[in-house]
């Protein structure tokens, strides 16, 4: 990026207010870095309150609150993983296994193909979770959101609860 403005255009000048010392170059810097990392953390909180509906339990106590917070903490953490590698030009060829469980991959890729694929990319698995969530996954759609992973997350928490049921019952003959 360069010092000057494009032609016709007037040079930008912008502030950054922090509470934090910013007395050389070194430490601007650092408060500059620590600012571009708001973007991942906005997208954490929008992931938390769009997709995964943290407002929605009516917990009245907070001793009763805070567990379910910190499933759906970790929920939203993984979503945004996964979400954001499925973007990256190695989301083809990156095994999803680095990101989420085998057994989800399993039971996702058994849903989806009706025969487990244990070699799914992250693209694969965060599609498929796209669309057990409602998304089309037409050329023409852009990238899966916050709600449909959440409820294709969902989905794959019921199917997974069925197959840990159909296992227990395969261990008691």
């Amino acid at each position: 990026m360069g010092i000057s403005p494009p032609k016709g255009q007037e040079r930008l000048e912008w502030f950054l207010l922090t509470n934090e010392p910013a007395d050389s170059f070194e430490a601007a810097y650092q408060v500059v870095e620590w600012y571009e990392c708001r973007w991942v953390i906005e997208e954490y909180h929008k992931c938390l309150k769009t997709g995964c509906n943290i407002e929605s339990p009516q917990f009245e106590r907070q001793h009763s609150l805070q567990p379910a917070i910190a499933v759906i903490s970790v929920t939203a953490l993984t979503l945004l993983n996964l979400r954001d590698a499925s973007r990256k030009p190695d989301a083809k060829t990156r095994p999803a296994k680095e990101l989420v469980s085998e057994d989800y991959i399993a039971v996702l890729s058994a849903w989806r193909h009706g025969k487990v694929k244990e070699d799914w990319s992250v693209y694969d698995f965060c599609y498929a979770l796209a669309r057990l969530g409602g998304h089309q996954n037409r050329k023409s759609d852009r990238h899966p959101g916050w709600i449909v992973l959440w409820r294709g997350w969902q989905e794959l928490q019921a199917m997974m609860r069925g197959a840990d049921v159909v296992n227990e019952i395969k261990k008691c003959g």
